[in-house]
């Protein structure tokens, strides 16, 4: 079985992935959008996921000018949202083996 790589990158790397400046960064890591290994900036590693997460929080405060705050809880929401429908999805199938029989 092979085994996962998981990059990691520091805040340098981080921040030039994700296209944001290193004030931004610190931002979205206090509000609690991203949380990277390490204590301070200087010892910060992020992985894949929290790329995402950091490009997806900058579109949503720029495209909606929200503050950070707003752009943790909607990301919040968004993703109760889409668990909400996956479990929705997982029951219909489950009631559809019920219903067909």
């Amino acid at each position: 079985m092979p085994s996962t790589l998981i990059v990691q990158l520091d805040m340098k790397e981080f921040c030039q992935v994700v296209d944001l400046p290193p004030t931004y960064v610190i931002e979205i890591v206090e509000h609690g959008i991203v949380e990277p290994q390490g204590r301070t900036p200087d010892e910060w590693l992020f992985d894949d996921s929290a790329s995402v997460l950091a490009k997806r929080a900058a579109k949503l405060r720029d495209d909606l000018h929200m503050e950070w705050e707003g752009v943790a809880l909607a990301l919040e929401l968004l993703d109760e949202v889409q668990h909400l429908r996956l479990e929705n999805q997982r029951l219909r199938q489950r009631l559809a083996r019920f219903v067909e029989n």
